[in-house]
C-alpha cells in the first residue's frame, strides 16, 4: 500500500447491495459477482468501497496505518460488540491484546483442551445410541458442545445460558444499514443483554476460569477493572458465534462431501487442514471494516481520504485467483496463504485459538466414533448482515464399531 500514484485506475462501481436480503441469502453469489467486477468496487447505495480479493485483503489488513480500524461503515456504539480491541490500534491495543492472548496461551489451552476433549466425547455418546442416527448438526452438536465448554472456561453460571444464542445473533447483525431484519436481531438480542451484562460482573464468575483471570490482570494494574469486564464480554463474543457457526458448517460441508470424511478416517492427522478448509470453504465472518485517514492505493485502484471500507472476507475465500477449485471442499487443500475467515494481521480474531480447538477436538472424537456422515436432508442456513451460518444441518451418523 502507497500513497496514491498520479494516475490511477478507475473504480468500477455497483448497484449489488451486498445487504439486500437476496444477498444475504446468498452471499456467495453476491459477494462473488462484486469480486469479479475489481479487486475494489464503490459500493453505490452505501457509499463504502470493497476490498474484494484475497491478496488485496491480505496485504490491506496487514497495513493497519493506512487502514484503520477505528472507524468503519454503519458504526454506531453497540453492547453487542465492545469498541476495545476491535477498534483499537497500537499502543493501547497492544495492551489489551496482550492481556487476551496471555488468558488463551498454552497453560490454559492445555486444560481448555482436556476438557474439551471430555465433553466432546460425552455428548457423542449420548447421541450414538444406535448404529445409526440423525441429527441436527447445529443444534445437537454444534450448539449444544460450545453452549456447555466455552460458558463453562470463562466461568459462566449454567442457568439462562439460551440467552445467549440470542446475544451472538444480535452482535451478528450489530454493523449494517437499518432494517427489518437487522431490528428485529438487534431486539431480541436485547432480551439477553440483561443475563450477559449480570454475568460478566466478576462476582458472577467462578474461579480459576478465563473470566477471573481477567479481572486479576485489573488488579494487577495490567489493564483496567473496566478493560477487564469488556475483554470478558469480548472473548465471549469472539469465540462464540464463529466456533457455532464454524463448526456447524464444517459439519455440512462433510455432510455433503461423505468421501472427505472417508478420506479424514483414513488419514485422522488431517484433522486440523480439515477444519482450515471447512471455514475456508465456509467462512463463519463474512466481512471486516477499516477506513483510509490518508488515503490508499490499492492494485492500482486509489481510495480516498476519509473512505469507508468492508474487507470482504468471504468472497475472498472463493477467489480462484488464490484457490485452484475454489468452490470445492477438499481437505488435503494446501493452504499455502492460510484464509481469511478470522481476519489477518493485527486484528487476527482474538477467539481464533479457541475456536480452533474447539472444533478439532470435535472433530477428532468424532472421527474415532463415527464411520460415515450423510446428508439428512436439506440445511437451512441463517440470515445475518456479518456473518455466515446454518441455522438446520440434518445429518446421518453411522457409529464406527469401537
Amino acid at each position: 500500500m502507497t500513497a496514491s500514484p498520479i494516475t490511477a485506475r478507475p473504480i468500477p462501481s455497483t448497484e449489488i447491495d451486498p445487504f439486500a436480503l437476496e444477498s444475504l441469502k446468498d452471499p456467495f453469489a453476491a459477494d462473488g459477482a462484486v469480486r469479479e467486477l475489481g479487486s475494489v468496487v464503490y459500493v453505490d447505495k452505501h457509499d463504502y468501497y470493497a476490498v474484494t480479493r484475497f491478496t488485496e485483503i491480505r496485504k490491506g489488513l496487514r497495513d493497519w496505518r493506512t487502514f484503520s480500524s477505528t472507524d468503519r461503515p454503519f458504526y454506531e456504539d453497540s453492547e453487542f460488540r465492545p469498541r476495545i480491541v476491535l477498534f483499537e490500534e497500537p499502543p493501547a491495543h497492544t495492551r489489551t491484546k496482550s492481556a487476551i492472548m496471555d488468558v488463551l496461551g498454552p497453560k490454559n489451552l492445555q486444560w481448555m483442551g482436556e476438557y474439551f476433549a471430555k465433553e466432546a466425547a460425552a455428548l457423542l455418546d449420548r447421541l450414538l445410541d444406535g448404529d445409526v442416527v440423525e441429527v441436527d448438526g447445529y443444534a445437537d452438536l454444534a450448539v449444544s458442545y460450545v453452549l456447555k465448554v466455552f460458558p463453562d472456561v470463562i466461568g459462566m453460571p449454567e442457568e439462562g445460558r439460551e440467552a445467549l444464542l440470542k446475544f451472538g445473533s444480535a452482535g451478528l447483525n450489530a454493523f449494517g444499514p437499518p432494517s427489518e431484519l437487522r431490528a428485529r436481531k438487534l431486539a431480541a438480542g436485547a432480551e439477553a443483554v440483561e443475563w450477559v451484562e449480570r454475568n460478566i460482573d466478576r462476582e458472577s464468575l467462578s474461579e480459576g476460569g478465563l473470566g477471573r483471570q481477567l479481572y486479576a490482570m485489573a488488579d494487577e494494574g495490567r489493564i483496567s477493572e473496566q478493560e477487564a469486564r469488556d475483554l470478558v464480554k469480548t472473548v465471549f463474543a469472539a469465540g462464540f458465534d464463529t466456533s457455532t457457526s464454524g463448526m456447524a458448517s464444517m459439519l455440512r460441508a462433510f455432510g455433503d462431501h461423505p468421501r472427505e470424511w472417508d478420506k479424514l478416517r483414513r488419514r485422522p492427522e488431517l484433522v486440523p487442514n480439515a477444519w482450515e478448509e471447512a471455514v475456508r470453504f465456509y467462512p463463519p465472518n463474512r466481512f471486516g471494516g477499516r477506513w483510509t485517514p490518508n488515503g490508499a492505493t490499492v492494485d492500482g485502484h486509489h481510495i480516498p481520504a476519509g473512505a469507508k471500507i468492508l474487507m470482504m472476507w468471504l468472497g475472498a475465500a472463493r477467489d480462484p485467483r488464490e484457490f485452484d477449485r475454489a468452490d470445492e471442499f477438499v481437505i488435503d487443500r494446501n493452504l499455502r496463504n492460510g484464509h481469511l475467515s478470522f481476519g489477518f494481521g493485527l486484528h487476527t480474531c482474538a477467539g481464533n485459538l479457541v475456536a480452533r480447538l474447539e472444533a478439532t477436538t470435535l472433530l477428532r472424537s468424532m472421527v474415532e466414533r463415527i464411520e460415515r456422515v450423510e446428508s439428512a436432508g436439506e440445511p437451512r442456513t441463517a440470515t445475518n448482515y456479518q456473518a455466515f451460518g446454518h441455522e438446520y444441518v440434518p445429518l446421518r451418523l453411522h457409529g464406527a464399531s469401537r
